[in-house]
């Protein structure tokens, strides 16, 4: 380590902050320096812009829960530290973007690894699904929405995340009432279920739900694709839903009681909520069955296929 590399020295937390006091100019030229060469997209779904990643990485390092000995091995520990995206993005998600071949767009052939091959388990295959689909979900949703899928997955993700209370938000930019937090985390988490679960492929009648839900428009409740849509077209949407959490529940029966990240997953949209924010309301004849469908959710699979054997 180098004078010059700034070693960071003091790791309490007034060390840090006054490490920061002394040497935010560097830190933010550090950083802005290794946005230029990172994927644009990874820190658009992590910081949304990158004027936030200067901002957001600092208040990392800044944070109370922030611990050295949590460093990964090889992550250097002076001011190169500000540079390491790679970590910060997934410090900051918890671990849930994913980051992987797009480090750096100006690597040469020669300096990428070998590919190490690693016989994945269970669990690590469930969490590269859980990476790629919200990826998929970034490039279809409003910001927000990845923010609440988040809020919405907290508990999960900080049971699977690498570092002890990691943090694993994103700032929400519009504020709306708790009622509604509420139902943008179930819509979210119902969103993003659609994609983990591939739903196009299980069903025929899904085009008018994606236009509208799965489309990126504005960064405004209610973050749907803004487009005319007849009294019709709203009676189908509402249809389909109703059909995929007809699937969900068909998928949920089959899942193993012991497969606690699906299970998790589904929990966050077993909530009347669901059916509030697409405007399925006591008037439909089939509500209340669809309430039931949603809390069956919570139940443990196999107590659900007693039931309908």
């Amino acid at each position: 380590m180098q004078d010059n590399d700034l070693p960071i020295t003091d790791w309490t937390y007034d060390g840090r902050l006054e490490y920061v006091n002394k040497n935010r100019l560097v830190i933010e030229l550090v950083i802005e320096q290794a946005l230029e060469n990172f994927d644009e997209q990874t820190i658009s779904l992590t910081f949304q812009t990158q004027g936030k990643a200067v901002i957001k990485i600092i208040d990392l390092f800044n944070g109370v829960h922030f611990n050295v000995e949590s460093l990964p091995n090889g992550i250097p520990k002076d001011i190169t530290l500000f540079s390491q995206l790679a970590f910060w993005v997934k410090y900051k998600s918890a671990g849930m973007i994913y980051t992987g071949n797009r480090t750096n767009k100006q690597t040469s052939p020669e300096q990428i690894p070998e590919p190490i091959v690693i016989k994945k388990n269970h669990i690590d295959l469930q969490l590269e699904k859980l990476a790629i689909n919200l990826n998929k979900l970034n490039q279809k949703v409003a910001a927000d929405l990845i923010g609440y899928w988040l809020s919405a997955n907290k508990k999960l993700l900080n049971e699977l995340s690498f570092i002890e209370e990691s943090p694993c938000e994103l700032e929400i930019d519009n504020d709306v009432s708790d009622t509604q937090k509420t139902r943008y985390k179930a819509d979210a988490s119902f969103r993003f279920l659609y994609l983990f679960f591939n739903i196009r492929e299980h069903l025929s009648t899904v085009e008018l739900y994606e236009n509208k839900y799965l489309v990126k428009g504005s960064n405004r409740p209610q973050y749907v694709a803004r487009y005319k849509e007849s009294h019709h077209t709203k009676t189908q949407i509402r249809q389909t839903i109703k059909s995929i959490i007809d699937k969900f529940n068909e998928i949920y029966v089959e899942t193993e009681d012991k497969d606690f990240i699906i299970r998790a997953l589904f929990k966050s949209i077993s909530k009347s909520a669901v059916l509030d924010v697409y405007e399925i309301n006591k008037n439909d004849p089939s509500h209340s069955d669809y309430v039931q469908k949603l809390k069956q959710l919570k139940v443990k699979p196999s107590l659900l296929m007693e039931q309908v054997s």
